[in-house]
């Protein structure tokens, strides 16, 4: 990889996810130390919207899992909350409560990106598991048809991503207009949230165009090593 624009899309690539998860940590540790007004807790939070908008067969259950690994599991209907989350009345704790319910409200909703999203996800786990070892057998081979297979794997997870991106804008957004018009934060608050939900979107759309450039990479060595042929 001696070709300087391949060197920068590969570090570039690589610099923007760590940035966006290093800023998206920094500003959850940040808001985890500042306390809601109304001193109510992430499972507080959580189980409030659930029932208000009519969902009490979903369950919000504390998880083991680390920091940021809260989520919405529409198989079980459970929204899972790391243990901050959970039991903590601050303003990360509430935002990112309220952005898991966002998800599970898309769900009994049938929003139109999350069918879509899921319709994909076979294809894009196969992918994230398979894509980089298909591209290097085929760059160690020689044989095109396969780099080029493992490329198209690399553009499916990209197609993955930007789908998502939708999908957690809108979690996002329904989660700060419930805060807000329901009453569980001010308007200072509302704004802080907002800056917390923003940072945790930059990891999405860091790694859609991580992807992207990975992809732009690989077409330009194919296109170096065709002309070289």
């Amino acid at each position: 990889m001696n070709d300087p624009i391949q060197m920068i899309l590969y570090f570039a690539a690589i610099i923007l996810v760590i940035w966006a998860q290093t800023k998206v940590k920094g500003v959850y540790e940040h808001y985890s130390r500042v306390q809601s007004e109304k001193h109510i807790t992430g499972a507080q939070v959580a189980r409030r919207i659930l029932d208000s908008h009519g969902l009490h067969h979903v369950e919000v259950q504390m998880s083991q899992n680390g920091v940021l690994s809260d989520h919405f599991d529409p198989r079980t209907n459970v929204v899972n909350l790391s243990p901050k989350v959970y039991n903590e009345d601050s303003i990360a704790s509430v935002a990112v409560a309220a952005h898991e319910v966002g998800h599970a409200i898309q769900f009994a909703e049938n929003y139109s990106f999350i069918g879509i999203r899921n319709k994909l996800l076979p294809v894009a786990i196969v992918s994230g598991n398979l894509g980089w070892f298909v591209i290097i057998i085929g760059l160690i081979s020689n044989i095109m048809p396969i780099f080029y297979l493992g490329l198209a794997m690399l553009a499916m997870i990209a197609l993955f991503q930007l789908v998502t991106l939708p999908v957690e804008f809108d979690a996002s957004g329904r989660a700060l207009a419930i805060l807000r018009n329901d009453g569980y934060l001010s308007e200072d608050e509302g704004a802080d949230a907002k800056s917390m939900l923003r940072a945790a979107a930059l990891t999405y759309v860091a790694a859609l165009l991580a992807t992207l450039m990975q992809i732009l990479r690989l077409v330009l060595m194919s296109q170096r090593g065709s002309r070289r042929r």
